[in-house]
């Protein structure tokens, strides 16, 4: 691919995740204030939330075995963003407890591995052309800033209908770009043309050591996160526009440092960079187990930002060196595999010892888990190598 088709090639990839996400941030960050608006239970709101983790379960081996190849990583990601945002509208029209759940299994059955296969594509696109990923990845925390920023408002004054509503249309938007994106495997050199292999993956030891951090640490990140809206809005004063501008705030700290470690990343070692992330994230929800001024708590909460930012540069990166390319796309499913069992029984019991405990009692057990999975990394680093078609 020359120089110039490349540049446009690589827009559309940037214009791919910044309508994605645009979408994503009018619905996902309200979503569970939505359902408690609706009258659902603190213990419902844990049960829902764990359905699209179990879901994720029940039908990642399902879609680990569809997705072959880049072909078929194209073709999926055409449809499944669609048929998200009609069902996205579709919640809108309902209500009860037995249809909100019924909407977000069908949505995590049919569309939940969307951004671990959009992950994977364009990873392989950036590796192919010797591009950061960070670099295009950086578009959806941009239009996570605007959007959440705006969402917010919209809420606040008007209610859900309106913005949930806009997140389908701009889900059905971003299918119009993965057509419009030129198909990756025409531009692969034929060496690279390999189906994935399933059995060097499964030998690969430093791929698990790899697994089991980001499952631990990660996987409390969401669950803490899955609560966070509804935590500050229901714990604090702050509003629901006032939450939509503390997400873009936050989201605003990722953008800049995925821009400062798109530019000076390769400097540092992805092992500090891991570290410390993760010690920020220990930071942050060790402090929301304590009742603190929401001036604070809002400080604390830029911590995410600048701590996801870095895991995000991180770790397409980290699993690259550490698996095949072919591998890479099946590599990110199995981890989402795994990081949504986890998630899962999470989010299951973290609703139940909410309405028992409180929220900051529940903070402190998800400081106590990602302590424990910083403590497995150090001990247990995974040692990526530098050419990642050396791996085996």
């Amino acid at each position: 691919m020359e120089g110039d088709e490349k540049m446009s090639e690589t827009a559309k990839f940037k214009i791919f995740y910044f309508l994605r996400y645009f979408g994503d941030a009018f619905f996902y960050p309200f979503m569970t204030m939505y359902f408690l608006e609706k009258g659902i239970s603190e213990q419902n709101l844990g049960v829902i939330l764990a359905i699209t983790p179990i879901t994720t379960i029940l039908v990642n081996p399902i879609w680990n075995y569809i997705v072959k190849d880049m072909r078929i990583s194209r073709l999926v990601l055409k449809i499944m963003t669609l048929i998200e945002g009609l069902l996205i509208i579709l919640l809108t029209q309902v209500s009860g407890f037995e249809f909100y759940a019924l909407i977000v299994g069908l949505i995590a059955f049919l569309c939940s591995p969307f951004m671990s296969i959009q992950d994977g594509y364009t990873s392989t696109f950036t590796n192919l052309h010797k591009l950061e990923f960070s670099s295009v990845r950086i578009y959806a925390s941009i239009a996570y800033v605007i959007a959440s920023a705006i969402a917010g408002f919209i809420i606040q004054y008007v209610g859900y209908i309106i913005p949930f509503i806009i997140s389908g249309a701009f889900f059905a938007i971003t299918s119009l770009i993965a057509f419009w994106i030129h198909p990756i495997e025409k531009s692969m050199p034929v060496e690279e043309k390999k189906q994935r292999n399933i059995k060097a993956l499964f030998k690969n030891k430093e791929f698990y050591k790899y697994l089991i951090f980001y499952t631990l640490v990660i996987g409390s990140v969401r669950i803490g996160d899955s609560f966070f809206g509804v935590f500050l809005t229901t714990q604090t004063s702050l509003s629901l526009s006032g939450y939509g501008l503390v997400y873009a705030a936050f989201v605003f700290m990722e953008v800049l440092t995925l821009r400062y470690l798109t530019d000076k990343g390769s400097l540092i070692k992805e092992k500090t960079l891991i570290i410390f992330a993760t010690s920020l994230l220990v930071v942050r929800f060790l402090s929301y187990s304590f009742v603190l001024p929401l001036p604070v708590v809002i400080l604390f909460t830029l911590f995410r930002g600048v701590s996801w930012g870095t895991i995000i540069y991180t770790n397409i990166k980290y699993i690259i060196k550490i698996v095949k390319v072919e591998n890479i796309t099946t590599a990110i499913l199995i981890v989402t595999f795994f990081f949504s069992i986890f998630i899962a029984i999470g989010n299951f019991l973290a609703g139940r010892y909410i309405e028992t405990s409180g929220y900051h009692s529940l903070y402190i057990v998800n400081t106590v888990i990602i302590v424990i999975g910083l403590i497995f990394f150090l001990i247990f680093t995974p040692k990526p190598q530098e050419d990642p078609n050396e791996i085996t």
